[in-house]
């Protein structure tokens, strides 16, 4: 068999892994709404933080849930607020796929620090339970 000849069977098989139905490939904006205020907005202090800077916060609470290996930083800094959201290793209660995870915020007095934890719902989303 000539070599133009086994091109397409060589690409078929990897055609299934050119796009994801897993749920890296959500929309940000979307998981951004599952999440509620996240722990941000649970927390009194955070909560009076203006929208711009909730905004980064909450961005990096999903950032830290969807994609960060369990104890790395995710760092954001806006207007002279900053946190950090550490994640831990994932870990299954029932069907479903949970993290704990902790946000330090400094910047408003002092340090603020909130610990929770957020579960994947059906539709692959982070929706905080603790």
């Amino acid at each position: 068999m000539a070599i133009k000849h086994l091109v397409p069977f060589l690409v078929l098989p990897l055609a299934g892994c050119l796009t994801s139905g897993s749920s890296d490939s959500l929309a940000p904006s979307a998981g951004l709404t599952a999440l509620g205020g996240g722990l941000i907005g649970q927390n009194p202090v955070a909560s009076q933080l203006p929208s711009e800077v909730k905004a980064k916060a909450l961005a990096a609470e999903f950032q830290a849930l969807q994609y960060a290996p369990a104890g790395q930083p995710v760092v954001w800094a806006d207007d002279g607020i900053k946190g950090e959201v550490v994640s831990t290793q994932p870990y299954r209660i029932g069907s479903q796929d949970c993290r704990g995870y902790t946000h330090t915020i400094e910047g408003v007095g002092q340090p603020v620090k909130a610990v929770g934890a957020a579960c994947k719902t059906p539709n692959g989303y982070w929706k905080p339970v603790a």
